[in-house]
């Protein structure tokens, strides 16, 4: 039985000089299979890319672990055919002269482990997505920080009202002040900005988002 262990030897319990533990029937005892797995589609969908090469990783490491549970189990029932055909009932004479003899069962087929696949190709039917997510990401959660150290929210939004800002405006001098809440102080709090300042901030801002977007 231990060369039909083989295949599993990653998978199943060992002792300390790394023989595997096996019961009375010589079946060995699995491993616990991988925890913390998630629907990689049902995340995707939701828009959660954050730490999808660990979820993939996890989910590759469950697909050899579901191989292994698989196998374990044409372990036992091979054990459990080849005790059956070998405590076959002796052929029964009957009357009539012919002899009725008990079939064997069949042998079970081994599963087929299947290949081992990195996180990038797990992922890589969902690979235009997830770029097109991320880089929504970055334009989401941008900021820019212009010369005079000052932070500026960079999301698309946050760039309408720099330039609506700078439309209503047009007609101050740069060094003329423009109350904007910016990204370095709680919600709600303004801070005296300079036009020059807010200029620069929506320079920067849509710089950022034709690098994000690869626009030239």
């Amino acid at each position: 039985m231990t060369s039909k262990l083989d295949p599993i030897l990653d998978f199943i319990v060992l002792d300390d000089e790394q023989n595997p533990v096996t019961n009375e029937q010589g079946l060995p005892t699995l491993q616990q299979g991988p925890v913390g797995a998630k629907n990689i589609p049902e995340l995707i969908a939701k828009g959660k890319v954050e730490n999808l090469t660990q979820f993939a990783e996890l989910e590759s490491k469950t697909e050899q672990w579901q191989w292994a549970k698989a196998y374990y189990n044409y372990l036992v029932e091979l054990n459990e055919v080849e005790q059956y055909n070998a405590n076959l009932p002796a052929p029964v004479a009957n009357d009539d002269g012919s002899i009725t003899e008990t079939e064997p069962k069949p042998l079970p087929v081994a599963p087929e482990r299947p290949a081992i696949r990195t996180a990038d190709e797990v992922l890589e039917p969902y690979k235009v997505t997830i770029f097109k997510l991320q880089r929504q990401s970055q334009i989401d959660n941008a900021v820019v920080e212009i010369s005079t150290g000052k932070k500026f929210d960079a999301d698309e939004q946050s760039i309408t009202r720099l330039a609506n800002a700078l439309i209503k405006h047009w007609q101050l001098a740069d060094d003329d002040t423009i109350p904007w809440s910016t990204a370095d102080v709680p919600t709600g709090v303004m801070v005296d900005c300079t036009k020059a300042e807010i200029v620069e901030a929506h320079s920067r801002a849509t710089d950022h988002f034709a690098t994000v977007w690869n626009i030239d």
